[in-house]
């Protein structure tokens, strides 16, 4: 019983981590957001585009602090 409910646990969390992130494309931007609506991305002049969580920290990339 109490792998069962480990496997669940597990499968769920892995299931909510987001795996694409939406990014200002601009040299100066320096945070990745979980929804194309963030109001971080307000400000943003360029286009905004949508990459993998691992891209987004390979460019040194944080989590928008509006969205922790």
């Amino acid at each position: 019983m109490r792998t069962l409910l480990l496997t669940v646990l597990l499968f769920n969390v892995a299931r909510c981590a987001p795996t694409t992130v939406y990014i200002c494309d601009s040299p100066h931007a320096i945070r990745y957001h979980l929804t194309k609506d963030c109001k971080g991305l307000r400000n943003c002049s360029h286009r905004i585009v949508m990459i993998s969580v691992d891209e987004a920290k390979k460019k040194n990339l944080t989590l928008c602090k509006l969205e922790r």
